[in-house]
């Protein structure tokens, strides 16, 4: 049996993805599993906020999930799976941000993320532009825009040089995931919600998405650190 394309699917995507990180968190120079504190207390009100998004997509028809490659247990209208997948994809991209830090610690550079960050706000307004009343292009984008704008007013960016460059080591991985989602495809887009461009199957609205969840949470994650005297960025 193909693992990839059964009902196992989903589930087993999500158990390649936190194997690597889980078992490395035990490095002795990152150290995460010191960590899983900070991470369930930056992680659950981020996922709880992207569980809420994901079941009113699902009821609104922004995207639908294919139960051929799913276990079959619902909570509401989502997959056992995609509860899961906002444990264990956070995890993953946590671990990543944590291991930039403990092996590279004077990577910042805000003349760096500054440029990034205000191309990456063009983008927002373009894609927006392109794509009037497309729930998901508009809602991706437009919180991410709100976000920066945020971080920006509060002066709360220290740590933007290691988020980007961890998203940036995050798209590998989430590329191989989603592309198999998407192929199957586990989850189906309806390309009237979206831009209707996509790198290979993955809609170009899901790479943005990824780094607006990253962005929440470990924005949190850091906060609640500097907070307690713990900050890592």
């Amino acid at each position: 049996m193909n693992l990839l394309q059964s009902q196992y699917t989903y589930i087993t995507l999500i158990l390649l993805t936190i194997t690597g990180p889980f078992c490395l968190s035990f490095d002795k120079k990152v150290a995460f599993y010191k960590e899983w504190k900070w991470f369930m207390m930056s992680m659950l009100p981020s996922s709880v906020a992207y569980i809420l998004w994901d079941i009113i997509a699902t009821h609104t028809g922004v995207w639908k999930f294919n139960s051929s490659f799913l276990l079959g247990s619902f909570m509401g209208n989502l997959p056992l799976e995609e509860y899961l997948f906002f444990i264990v994809v956070p995890y993953a991209c946590l671990f990543i941000y944590a291991c930039l830090n403990a092996y590279f610690p004077t990577i910042s550079k805000p003349q760096w993320h500054n440029t990034m960050i205000w191309s990456i706000l063009a983008l927002c307004i373009t894609m927006m532009a392109l794509a009037p009343g497309h729930s998901y292009t508009w809602s991706t984008f437009g919180l991410l825009a709100i976000t920066f704008l945020i971080l920006y007013w509060v002066n709360f960016t220290q740590h933007l040089s290691y988020l980007l460059l961890a998203w940036t080591i995050a798209l590998l991985p989430m590329a191989f995931v989603n592309g198999i989602l998407t192929a199957n495809p586990v989850l189906i887009y309806n390309d009237s919600e979206n831009l209707g461009f996509r790198i290979g199957t993955i809609p170009f609205e899901d790479f943005f998405y990824n780094l607006l969840y990253m962005t929440w949470m470990i924005s949190l994650y850091e906060y609640l650190k500097n907070k307690n005297g713990k900050a890592i960025a």
